[in-house]
């Protein structure tokens, strides 16, 4: 297929499954590591992992992506960015504590990709700490599509996080059975 063809979706499979197998070359994670920095300069150290991935280094996505990857491999099968959160949020417990609800709320008022960036860096680390794996197909296609569809994506991830406008199919049967 022609690259300028793939679906963000398609583009996300292929790039992350390429990272799935660097997993275990700790040289390469620590590499696409630096590109979270905010040090742009560091972020060449990234580039030709990225490249031998087929990612490309003229699209932030693939260096964020990677480096966030590559801080915290674990994955998970979360419809999207906010249902992680969730995940995050609740830990063990029933209740979201407000900080997580606040932290939240900062990262869906990012307004750029570069913004969200930045709130990911602390959501990977929180994730990393309680043991909560991401889905990074559908964090990069998100994040590819962030620059169109910003305001679809925040109100998936919001509704992801708070269950808005969700009813379990358990919730169907009884009300439908009545």
């Amino acid at each position: 297929m022609n690259e300028s063809k793939l679906t963000p979706k398609d583009r996300a499979a292929a790039f992350v499954g390429a990272l799935r197998r660097t997993r275990n070359d700790r040289g390469k994670l620590a590499a696409l590591r630096r590109g979270l920095t905010d040090n742009p300069r560091m972020h060449v150290d990234a580039w030709p992992v990225v490249a031998s991935l087929g990612g490309d280094i003229g699209q932030p996505v693939f260096v964020t992506v990677a480096a966030l990857f590559a801080s915290h491999p674990e994955e998970s099968n979360a419809r999207n960015f906010g249902e992680t959160c969730r995940r995050i949020g609740l830990g063990d417990g029933k209740d979201m504590p407000a900080s997580f609800q606040s932290r939240f709320r900062r990262l869906l008022a990012s307004g750029d990709v570069d913004d969200v960036t930045g709130q990911l860096r602390s959501w990977i680390r929180l994730a990393a700490s309680k043991g909560v794996g991401v889905n990074y197909e559908s964090l990069f296609a998100d994040l590819w599509n962030w620059p169109w569809y910003a305001d679809e994506i925040r109100v998936k991830w919001a509704k992801s996080f708070w269950h808005s406008g969700e009813i379990t199919a358990k919730e169907t049967l009884t009300t439908t059975a009545k």
